[in-house]
């Protein structure tokens, strides 16, 4: 991965576009638009556009120098909508989120899913490294940090599933789940509801046509994500439960929706529709957009690179969930730690591409990316 090979921890990412000490109460480059309010994702913070502190900022923006209430500075260098460096604040994290994958075997084949064309050789993750790692998440973000089991894998798959599951419950971290539910069963889902309660569990089920699911996940599961979902349902077994339902937005998408809904929400699922979205560089049948030639930030649930880890089943830290590939490698976590990861050198420079603090490579992932903010 020529890409990532070029990302050393021992590189020095100061350029003249972030010089290490800036004036008191610069605004912040990564900022995010939200519309009615202005948004921090190093700190979380959000700031009303009919408030004073949003007209302060604008006119520090401009180049003027309001006068402004010292309540209203005080609150915008608290949040830190103002700051004084940017390379610090380059390497400040907010962690919300972390996917954690345990293994890389997928057994169904999704078509808009890279794992259809280009499957992995299989990986499982160590009992010990994943504890140590969920550890590490908690000394850096807190038990409040949302632990995702599932990217390009199906979790229920991974031989060690439910001991993953019970580590992270006992250390109060919640644990969210995406999954196909051909293998999470009755007995299962007794198990685990005895060892705690999920945060989130999405079933991915497109359709209730055995000859459509068939083509939409390449396998004739139906007949047993169907039985275990209902066993599911009868089980105070998380917070939430979706039934997520992806397609094309086409006639036979929303009749899919129709149909799982008057199935499925009178057992108390929620069900969601979604459009199925392009990944850069996946290689699927689903077209990518135009690039973006100005990027300006990243939302995908937020703020990719100040908000979440991803983590693969070989312990590499990427980017973003979008990188099938592991071409925007951040660290390895087999060497590393956690805050080692988010607050070195390499994330830095990634954050300054995503956000336009310094140009990115004309190949740079997020160019190609939905979900980028930018022109």
């Amino acid at each position: 991965m020529a890409a990532a090979e070029t990302m050393s921890e021992t590189e020095t990412p100061s350029s003249p576009a972030v010089a290490a000490v800036l004036e008191v109460g610069t605004p912040s480059p990564y900022l995010h638009d939200r519309g009615r309010v202005l948004y921090n994702p190093t700190t979380g913070q959000s700031l009303p556009k009919d408030g004073p502190g949003y007209q302060a900022l604008t006119q520090w923006k401009d180049g003027t120098a309001p006068a402004v209430d010292p309540a209203v500075l005080e609150h915008l260098r608290a949040a830190r909508f103002l700051i004084d460096d940017v390379e610090a604040e380059t390497r400040r994290s907010h962690l919300l989120y972390v996917s954690l994958e345990t293994c890389t075997s997928c057994n169904h084949r999704c078509p808009f899913c890279p794992v259809s064309v280009d499957p992995r050789e299989r990986e499982v993750m160590s009992q010990e490294l994943f504890e140590r790692i969920a550890d590490e998440v908690v000394e850096v973000g807190g038990r409040e940090v949302v632990v995702f089991l599932s990217n390009y894998n199906e979790p229920t798959i991974d031989p060690l599933f439910e001991e993953r599951c019970v580590a992270l419950f006992t250390r109060g971290l919640p644990v969210s789940l995406l999954t196909n539910a051909s293998h999470f069963g009755p007995d299962r889902a007794g198990r685990l509801s005895s060892a705690g309660r999920f945060r989130y569990i999405g079933i991915n089920l497109p359709t209730l046509d055995p000859s459509r699911y068939e083509k939409m996940h390449g396998t004739r599961d139906l007949p047993r994500v169907l039985a275990n979902i209902d066993a599911l349902a009868a089980r105070e077994i998380a917070e939430e439960t979706v039934i997520v339902v992806l397609g094309d937005n086409d006639e036979p998408h929303r009749r899919d929706v129709r149909e799982i809904r008057e199935r499925f929400e009178p057992l108390g699922w929620d069900v969601k529709s979604f459009r199925i979205r392009s990944r850069p560089g996946s290689g699927t049948f689903v077209p990518e957009p135009p690039p973006v030639k100005e990027l300006k930030g990243c939302e995908l649930m937020g703020s990719r690179p100040f908000e979440h880890l991803h983590v693969t089943a070989t312990a590499k830290a990427v980017l973003c969930c979008q990188d099938y590939y592991e071409k925007l490698v951040i660290g390895d976590l087999n060497v590393q730690s956690v805050g080692e990861i988010l607050g070195g050198d390499v994330m830095a420079r990634l954050r300054r591409w995503t956000y336009g603090v310094e140009k990115a490579p004309d190949d740079f992932l997020c160019r190609r990316c939905e979900f980028a903010l930018g022109r």
